[in-house]
């Protein structure tokens, strides 16, 4: 039994004997001879059930079927950080291509491709999907990537999107070169409250004008005000959060201005208008 699940998740995961071996440290011989009835010795199973993204109750078939998003969860909480993050985006990459019809990375693109798209003369290296059910946008350079995806909601793109006048009054917001030095200086602190005249003096911003565009942030939701006694007085502190929304949005903006763009790995399947 054991035989027969190390060999379909190794074939689940586009996996040879050679690599499960090395992963785990035996040859290719010993993950073979698993695979035609042997079985491993026992304090190497859970080596192997890392090795190949699920629980050592899958491995035993004690559970009939781990779906693909267990699998997934299984395999990401057992690494590192930054190896998972590595990881996730290899997955989306799947997805991606998935998504646009191709069966395998094989196929079309060499995973050792994906994973050294350096950047080249500055040149930034995309992947695209837009179809009738989503899109998808990816910036793939190995030294800072990103993926977008977005299925089409129910009622359309245009109805989430609806006001206009919120949407240019934001844009106006992040069009202010001040308030671009603001976001910069405030995220490079520590998640603590800063002082307004701190702040003011830091990004060299007049400080009614700091006042401003802080109270504007606060209104966004981009910044939380606190009013701090002291000796002389009180004066007002400002402490920066929702990281994971700016970022994006400064991303995407750079994405707009770059000229140099290489679209690699671009699907454009829509046959409605995306507004």
């Amino acid at each position: 039994m054991i035989g027969e699940q190390i060999k379909k998740f190794r074939s689940q995961k586009s996996m040879t004997q050679e690599e499960l071996g090395r992963r785990v440290g035996v040859t290719t011989q010993a993950v073979s001879k698993w695979e035609r009835g042997g079985v491993p010795d026992a304090e190497i199973i859970p080596n192997i059930a890392d090795a190949l993204g699920v629980s050592i109750d899958a491995l035993y078939g004690r559970i009939k079927s781990e779906s693909t998003e267990d699998i997934i969860t299984h395999e990401l909480s057992s690494l590192h950080p930054e190896n998972g993050f590595k990881k996730a985006f290899s997955i989306l990459w799947s997805v991606s291509l998935g998504l646009s019809g191709v069966s395998s990375v094989k196929d079309s693109f060499g995973s050792d491709v994906v994973e050294n798209l350096n950047d080249h003369e500055g040149h930034g290296y995309y992947s695209r999907l837009c179809i009738d059910e989503g899109i998808i946008n990816a910036r793939m350079n190995t030294d800072s990537r990103y993926f977008f995806l977005m299925p089409e909601p129910k009622n359309g793109y245009a109805q989430f999107f609806e006001n206009i006048d919120e949407l240019a009054e934001t844009f106006s917001l992040f069009g202010d070169k001040d308030i671009l030095k603001i976001l910069f200086y405030m995220y490079s602190r520590q998640n603590i409250p800063i002082a307004l005249s701190l702040i003011a003096s830091k990004t060299k911003t007049d400080i009614k004008k700091t006042e401003q565009l802080m109270e504007k942030l606060c209104e966004k939701n981009l910044a939380n005000c606190s009013v701090i006694e002291t000796e002389n007085g009180n004066i007002k502190a400002y402490t920066f959060f929702n990281e994971t929304v700016v970022i994006p949005l400064l991303c995407h903006a750079k994405e707009i201005r770059d000229k140099k763009v290489i679209n690699w790995g671009v699907w454009f399947n829509r046959n409605k208008p995306l507004f």
